[in-house]
């Protein structure tokens, strides 16, 4: 036996769909970035508190049906609050990856295989400093 819908004014319906339920499934993808064949991207988590991650899926393990792996490790976050809006948080070169944290706004390097170092030095009072656009001048 089903059920006759119900009728109701504009937006005042009951639904077991939330604001928090949608916006706690979406994981946002952004920010590709390539090197070497490989393929890395920020992936947003509201799992995870909001937390940004650069995230890597090598040439080979594509080939291979393999999973992306995390390169950022967590609590870090990647994002930058140039314009209070972010841009340019991470970039990738050789493997290293160059990054914003959203923490204390510094840039940390990350080497494959090792844990991120501060790249930047501690500013005078918490985030006063912001980085943004992120590139590698191999020239230079």
């Amino acid at each position: 036996m089903t059920r006759a819908p119900k009728t109701a004014p504009y937006g005042t319906w009951a639904s077991t769909i939330t604001a928090a339920t949608v916006v706690e499934a979406g994981t946002g993808l952004g920010a590709p970035r390539f090197d070497n064949g490989d393929i890395y991207w920020l992936e947003g988590r509201p799992q995870e508190g909001g937390r940004s991650v650069v995230v890597r899926l090598s040439e080979d393990a594509a080939k291979l049906g393999a999973a992306a792996v995390d390169v950022t490790p967590a609590p870090h976050s990647v994002r930058s609050r140039v314009h209070e809006y972010g841009g340019g948080a991470y970039t990738v070169a050789q493997g290293v990856v160059a990054f914003v944290d959203f923490a204390d706004q510094r840039v940390y390097l990350q080497h494959p295989g090792n844990g991120p170092r501060p790249l930047t030095a501690e500013p005078p009072e918490p985030a006063a400093w912001r980085y943004g656009d992120l590139v590698v001048d191999s020239a230079r």
